[in-house]
């Protein structure tokens, strides 16, 4: 199993927080422990994978500084990272899989043992974990009909969500060539905005993948976009 790490972006949303450092690099506890380094652990000594692709963008030097104390670990620069999204940033990777993988964005944080039951769930091309909650605007919100994920997207309205989908997965080696089919097609129509879940949605709407979702509700995850958001993965993570 491969995991794929994205840290290509800034998190400007943290503010001064990441002036001069990427978000994934925000230190967790006194010891200088990041989020980068929370990941890369679970990953290599936990799950073992038999390789980490991290891509990059924003101050890449700085995260290829930390990835050398990794030994599975290799860094892909994007050096498009400012111009497009997740999907761009996913998309520089797929060559470079070939077998099933992790997918992870740097800034998410989730325990350990929801990370061992995710590697070890079969079944399912794209399995998603999920925590079974109330949903804004802001969340990745999914909806789940007859144990299938029928709908992924921020764009509606939460009251509809059967919770928030963590930003983390798990896909099997067949859908590498899928994602980059249907990102280059998404992208020749002019748009590079697209996050890794409109792969999904394209995949559920046209009934080309089996997308099964996995409850991690009962565990703690966090993914950091905002200050608060920061102060509790430090809290709990830290």
């Amino acid at each position: 199993m491969i995991a794929l790490v994205l840290a290509a972006g800034r998190g400007s949303r943290l503010g001064n927080y990441t002036d001069n450092i990427p978000k994934s690099l925000l230190p967790l506890n006194d010891k200088g422990e990041t989020l980068l380094d929370y990941n890369l652990k679970i990953l290599e000594e936990d799950l073992k994978v038999d390789k980490i692709i991290i891509v990059t963008g924003y101050e890449s030097q700085q995260i290829e500084k930390v990835a050398r104390n990794f030994s599975k670990a290799q860094i892909i620069y994007n050096p498009f990272w400012n111009h497009c999204n997740v999907l761009g940033s996913m998309y520089m990777a797929l060559d470079y899989l070939n077998d099933d993988f992790l997918f992870l964005h740097a800034d998410t944080l989730m325990e350990k043992g929801a990370w061992e039951f995710l590697a070890s769930t079969t079944g399912g091309d794209m399995v998603l974990p999920y925590d079974d909650k109330a949903c804004g605007e802001e969340e990745m919100k999914i909806i789940i009909e007859n144990g299938k994920v029928t709908k992924i997207s921020k764009e509606f309205d939460g009251k509809l969500a059967t919770g928030e989908f963590i930003g983390i997965a798990l896909f099997r080696k067949n859908t590498i060539k899928y994602f980059k089919k249907i990102a280059s097609i998404l992208f020749k129509q002019g748009d590079l905005n697209h996050y890794m879940e409109s792969v999904v949605q394209f995949a559920i709407d046209h009934k080309d993948a089996d997308i099964i979702p996995l409850n991690i509700s009962k565990y703690n995850s966090v993914e950091v976009d905002f200050e608060d958001d920061y102060l509790r993965a430090k809290k709990i993570f830290g």
